[in-house]
């Protein structure tokens, strides 16, 4: 299904953010500009806008205008540590929450994401990950079965997923990652601390080991008023 107008207008001009196209810090342009360089009307230029300060990528200062803005977390796409690795390096306290560990059929579409069979099981595990106190994602993930022996009875509240990868010889050496703007549903809702159908990101991301092979494919939605999302390129 197609996206809304403005869904489309919030992720190209959040991938201009994330590209340095616009810099922390500098004015965005006003919305009369906006409608002339996207031939959108203002209630859908402003929708967009919203979105984006909602996540804490623009801030409007009264009497001044619209600048670029840096929420308090900074998740950066091509850090290979894992996301509570990344928390830890900032100062910033989490936990982890396990809501659920199972075994499920690949099917079509995780055979075609984690190149397996679609009779091959994985283990999907589900976490709730807070800072400082507070909802920030929601993990749903997917682990080709194998990479980590006895998969069930790991504590991942204690272990990090990256360290078990090491450990078992299957070290974390390239991630695709992909950001879409989306409506949360009630249980992802429940999860983040926030209200049914507001707009956050969904980071999707397949990771390989050092022989290439997929080892985990996760979904993370994100609390995105609390969280800034930035490249590293190579």
């Amino acid at each position: 299904m197609r996206k809304p107008r403005y869904i489309q207008l919030s992720d190209e001009i959040r991938n201009m953010i994330l590209n340095n196209e616009y810099k922390y810090g500098e004015m965005f342009p006003p919305e009369r500009e906006l409608e002339t360089v996207y031939g959108m009307d203002r209630k859908t230029i402003r929708k967009a806008l919203n979105i984006l300060v909602e996540e804490g990528m623009l801030t409007r200062v009264k009497g001044k205008g619209t600048f670029v803005n840096s929420p308090d977390i900074n998740y950066s796409m091509r850090k290979l540590s894992g996301f509570g690795r990344l928390l830890e390096q900032q100062g910033i306290e989490s936990t982890t929450k396990v809501i659920s560990v199972s075994e499920e059929q690949a099917g079509y579409r995780l055979s075609k994401v984690m190149e397996i069979g679609r009779a091959e099981h994985v283990w999907k595990m589900i976490r709730q990950r807070f800072a400082k106190g507070e909802p920030l994602t929601l993990e749903i993930t997917y682990v080709r079965q194998g990479i980590i022996p006895d998969f069930a009875n790991v504590d991942f509240e204690v272990y990090s997923l990256y360290d078990m990868y090491t450990k078992h010889g299957h070290v974390p050496a390239y991630v695709e990652e992909r950001i879409d703007a989306v409506e949360v549903s009630p249980v992802e809702a429940k999860y983040l601390g926030i209200q049914e159908g507001e707009v956050v990101f969904s980071v999707s991301d397949i990771t390989r080991d050092q022989d290439q092979k997929v080892i985990e494919y996760t979904k993370t939605y994100t609390n995105s008023s609390r969280i800034r999302l930035s490249t590293q390129l190579s």
